[in-house]
């Protein structure tokens, strides 16, 4: 297992990272509900934590970098003097949705849970994010091939108020104003996942040949203060809504990337990823396209003709063959313990042949 070394000095008022849990203990935030929950489910340790840096393989900035510098910059200049100092690198955790924003630190490994596969640098890792495994909820029962798909989607897809509304609006017609300024094809997958959302469900809407089943919320279910249901129905509504159907709706949110996708792979169910220009977990490695349905942002209206001609074209056996790759490829590298084992063990090998 890799070593890695912190400096023992957390900055006050910031929690420090959910990687840290099974070696300083949990840090709970019940109002942040599942994704709390999901943060909480990394129990079994990555790597040792050492005392003396000549014993770690890697340093690691306790807490998640948009943390760090909003607070202290000296602390991260500090941790990258301690890592050049000692020729070791820093690794970096960006957990937020700020994806729009760049880390540009060349000498330091960065683990972001979203990036934008046309600005992505080669010492950024995308990980995926903390979520609970859902199948500890639901018994994992493979759906058979149907004479036509259930398409579902449960989740924050409209707004509360025209004011919420206005504001939405006016945040996608700036986007729409750089787009044209800067000739910057890529600015559209920068638009904020309810845009993508809203859009898209209009078309399934509107799709024949297949069952829709959507439940539309008017807001962030994963927080106290903005849930709109009891906390135990929101997640068995929206549990089963995954279990009921072939395909399930992952399209982004803040951030360029969807917890969903996640959560909808740990259900063994096929995920329907609409792809903002983003880049998933070991790319390299892993064929996502046996266990996903793609759908370009760009191709957003084609939609239908998309799941309708690839449920056609496939049998009962290859379907459920996608939903048990699904699951199996979760459990091997796509749950946060089980890939974070898995890339340091690597971040490592590299290291050592580095060294030789």
């Amino acid at each position: 297992m890799v070593n890695v070394f912190i400096t023992g000095r957390f900055l006050n008022g910031k929690r420090y990272l959910p990687v840290l849990y099974p070696h300083l203990g949990e840090l709970v935030n019940k109002k942040r509900l599942f994704a709390d929950l999901g943060n909480r489910a990394f129990n079994a340790p990555a790597f040792n934590l050492v005392k003396n840096i000549k014993d770690a393989d890697f340093i690691l900035l306790p807490h998640e970098y948009f943390d760090v510098i909003k607070t202290d910059m000296k602390y991260l200049d500090e941790h990258l003097f301690l890592a050049r100092e000692h020729n070791k690198k820093l690794l970096i955790f960006d957990l937020s949705d700020f994806t729009d924003k760049e880390i540009n630190i060349s000498e330091a490994i960065i683990f972001r849970i979203a990036e934008y596969k046309h600005r992505k640098k080669d010492n950024v890792i995308v990980m995926p994010t903390f979520i609970e495994d859902l199948s500890q909820y639901a018994r994992i029962e493979y759906s058979k091939k149907k004479v036509i798909p259930i398409v579902g989607f449960c989740g924050f897809a409209e707004f509360k108020n025209n004011w919420q509304n206005l504001k939405f609006l006016i945040k996608i017609f700036f986007i729409n104003i750089k787009k044209i300024i800067t000739f910057n094809k890529n600015i559209e997958s920068h638009k904020h996942g309810i845009y993508f959302r809203k859009k898209v469900i209009r078309v399934l809407k509107k799709c024949d040949k297949m069952e829709k089943r959507f439940i539309v919320r008017k807001s962030y279910s994963s927080h106290e203060s903005t849930i709109e249901l009891p906390v135990k129905e929101a997640r068995k509504q929206y549990i089963e809504n995954i279990i009921d159907s072939d395909f399930s709706l992952a399209v982004r949110g803040n951030a360029n990337i969807s917890c969903r996708f996640y959560e909808i792979l740990s259900l063994g169910r096929v995920p329907l990823f609409v792809d903002t220009d983003c880049v998933l977990p070991l790319e390299d490695m892993i064929d996502y396209k046996k266990f996903v349905l793609f759908v370009d942002y760009k191709n957003m209206t084609d939609i239908c003709a998309i799941v309708n001609r690839f449920y056609s074209e496939i049998d009962n056996d290859e379907f459920v063959r996608m939903q048990k790759t699904a699951r199996d490829v979760y459990e091997k590298y796509l749950n946060t313990k089980s890939f974070l084992k898995y890339i340091l063990s690597k971040l490592l090998e590299k290291n050592n042949e580095y060294k030789k």
